[in-house]
């Protein structure tokens, strides 16, 4: 009698790894996820933490998971997406997803003071784009939210700079 308990209960969990499993892999059809990410949906829907670690560790070994990847991914989007992104800001975001120091430092490898630099200016324009004579005050606040957004200080000033007749911040 005891072994017929064991082995239904063992047929709950794999029934309930299946299940995991197929609400994993919805997750994982919207965009890429961490592991810790992934883990920390499969438990808000429920799950067992064992079910939950089994699950991720699953897809792990099948390659359906991998934070460097996902971290590429992420990075490149960031590069490509049509609002400028700082470096801070993609870190901090990929931090919050679970990945590690160590893999973002290298993919954040690619971002280099010149793209930090791009991304400030893109952020200047768009901040400053429909004014035709900013005034102080205006390039005040473009480098306040350009602060605010994470880039570096450095980047923002080059950016100010490259609009020509604008008075620098000091």
């Amino acid at each position: 009698m005891r072994g017929h308990r064991r082995q239904k209960a063992s047929q709950g969990k794999t029934e309930a790894i299946e299940k995991a499993k197929k609400a994993a892999f919805r997750l994982l059809r919207y965009r890429p996820r961490s592991e810790r990410e992934l883990f920390a949906r499969l438990k808000a829907k429920g799950w067992d933490d064992s079910v939950a670690q089994e699950v991720v560790a699953r897809l792990k070994r099948l390659g359906l998971i991998d934070d460097r990847q996902m971290a590429e991914a992420f990075v490149q989007s960031a590069l490509s997406d049509t609002q400028p992104h700082s470096r801070f800001e993609v870190r901090y975001k990929l931090k919050s997803l679970g990945i590690s120091d160590e893999i973002v430092d290298e993919v954040l490898s690619v971002w280099t003071d010149e793209v930090e630099y791009r991304m400030a200016e893109r952020y200047i324009k768009r901040r400053l784009g429909g004014i035709s004579q900013p005034s102080q005050q205006d390039i005040q606040r473009a480098f306040r939210a350009a602060m605010q957004r994470g880039f570096e200080v450095s980047a923002i000033r080059s950016a100010i700079r490259s609009f020509g007749d604008l008075r620098e911040i000091e």
